[in-house]
């Protein structure tokens, strides 16, 4: 687990009349790293405690709150964390973008570039596809007087889109 704090003082260039511009604080940035092993198949799994305790032990009142994932076949959603959601969920993607079809990502024959011979044995093409259609690795949630902006049933998803494997997901906090 890794953790970065950095301070810098946001100042606006100084103008005739400072006396008549409010003093502004100190921002703060704030990071964690979480690692997590994922059981694989559209795994989806509820982190938003996880990032909780990270804007608490940021010590950031008001700001923000970045939650990234640095993988291209897993990502960050905010959403319901209710079961019948989460399988229908599962089941779209499923049916949008199915593993059994032909990938080329997946052809051996045909793929020249960014080679990883674990993805050789089980193809992933599928998986990057259901990626791209999820939109941005990550969210970003606004936090205020040390509390997640989440309406009444959102929480944090981490979406494991691939097969079991070790995953990593990163939270920063910005603001004072």
């Amino acid at each position: 687990m890794r953790t970065f704090l950095r301070e810098r003082e946001l100042r606006a260039k100084p103008r005739p009349e400072p006396e008549a511009r409010p003093r502004r604080g100190l921002a703060k940035a704030f990071q964690r790293e979480h690692q997590l092993r994922t059981t694989g198949g559209l795994q989806i799994t509820d982190i938003t405690e996880d990032v909780l305790d990270v804007v608490r032990e940021s010590g950031i009142k008001n700001g923000i709150v970045c939650v990234y994932s640095p993988h291209t076949t897993a990502s960050v959603r905010v959403n319901e964390f209710e079961s019948g959601f989460l399988d229908d969920f599962t089941n779209l993607l499923r049916r949008l973008v199915p593993a059994e079809t032909y990938y080329a990502h997946d052809d051996w024959d045909r793929r020249t570039e960014n080679i990883c011979e674990e993805d050789m044995e089980v193809g992933n093409g599928h998986a990057h596809c259901m990626s791209m259609l999820l939109g941005p690795a990550g969210e970003s949630i606004p936090v205020t007087e040390g509390q997640l902006c989440l309406g009444t049933w959102q929480r944090i998803l981490f979406v494991e889109l691939d097969r079991e494997r070790d995953r990593r997901w990163l939270a920063q906090v910005v603001g004072t």
